[in-house]
């Protein structure tokens, strides 16, 4: 994966502040509409390409991550990726790098916390849960690299 993603690297990046965790559960909605009142937990904010911010927040919304793509109410990826392009201006064509960069470094940061339970330094089933959504993680990246998921 890591060889794919050196080899596959876009040209050109678009440089911004971005999030760096951005997944549903630090989206704050009103209640009293569905409109985005505010985007919170920002300590692993950077600076880098915004597509990745994107990624991450379809990386963790496919069943890895704390919702479902199914949720009611809740834009499919393709239309999610599409009001993104629409509203950025920014083009996704690259957007199977971008997801497929989500998905190894998610996986890698969950199989650390795999690692820390099996030494004794985690609860047992946190590092099992962690590690069978690694496991979805890295198959679903596969199948971006193989043109199977976009």
């Amino acid at each position: 994966m890591g060889i794919w993603l050196d080899e596959h690297r876009p040209i050109e990046a678009t440089i911004r502040i971005i999030h760096g965790d951005f997944h549903l559960a630090n989206v704050m909605a009103r209640h009293d509409r569905p409109e985005v009142a505010a985007i919170v937990d920002w300590e692993l904010t950077t600076s880098g390409d915004p597509r990745l911010d994107l990624a991450w927040l379809l990386a963790t919304s496919r069943g890895v991550g704390s919702f479902s793509a199914g949720a009611p109410g809740f834009p499919g990826w393709r239309e999610l990726a599409d009001r993104y392009a629409d509203r950025t201006g920014l083009p996704l064509d690259d957007l199977a790098w971008w997801w497929t960069l989500a998905c190894y470094k998610l996986g890698i940061i969950l199989e650390g916390t795999n690692a820390r339970a099996a030494s004794g330094r985690a609860p047992v089933e946190t590092g099992r849960d962690l590690h069978d959504r690694a496991v979805r993680l890295l198959t679903m990246a596969g199948q971006l690299v193989d043109g199977v998921l976009l």
